[in-house]
């Protein structure tokens, strides 16, 4: 029960850095989604179930708190990205090092397909452009955030 109170803290904490400070971050217009990193961490380390409902939360809040037209498609990403990498909680440090940034990959591009591409879909951009100058660019700049983090914290080590 106290981990589950300590993690929702903590990803309210994330939640209000995202939304205050995530732009600080920005290169080039593209800003990395510290929500996903710290829904991927919950997944890994804690159970499948606390991932799917922390994610929907602070993806409804965080849609809330920016206003987007498409309200509950964060909550949406973060929910699925919450099942994906619970389904290898306890798992993981089995799996070798470079097969778990192949999967660290993979749920970030569910979650950038998910937001981006719905929510640019009725734009005037082609969809070459979305994936090459948005989408893909998104995913890596999130994913070496995501390994210097989880290098620090040493997840997925034995």
């Amino acid at each position: 029960m106290f981990g589950i109170i300590k993690n929702s803290i903590l990803g309210l904490l994330v939640l209000i850095f995202q939304w205050m400070l995530g732009d600080i971050f920005s290169i080039y217009g593209l800003t990395p989604s510290f929500l996903v990193i710290f829904i991927i961490y919950i997944g890994l380390t804690n159970s499948q179930l606390h991932a799917i409902w922390l994610g929907f939360f602070l993806g409804f809040i965080i849609d809330a708190l920016t206003g987007t037209d498409m309200m509950g498609l964060t909550a949406l990403a973060l929910s699925t990205v919450g099942y994906l990498s619970g389904v290898f909680h306890g798992r993981i440090v089995r799996i070798p090092v470079l097969v778990q940034y192949l999967l660290y990959t993979g749920f970030l591009l569910v979650f950038f397909i998910l937001t981006v591409m719905i929510s640019l879909q009725d734009s005037q951009f082609a969809t070459g452009n979305i994936v090459f100058l948005i989408l893909l660019p998104k995913t890596l700049y999130t994913l070496a955030l995501l390994s210097g983090s989880f290098i620090v914290l040493r997840v997925g080590a034995e």
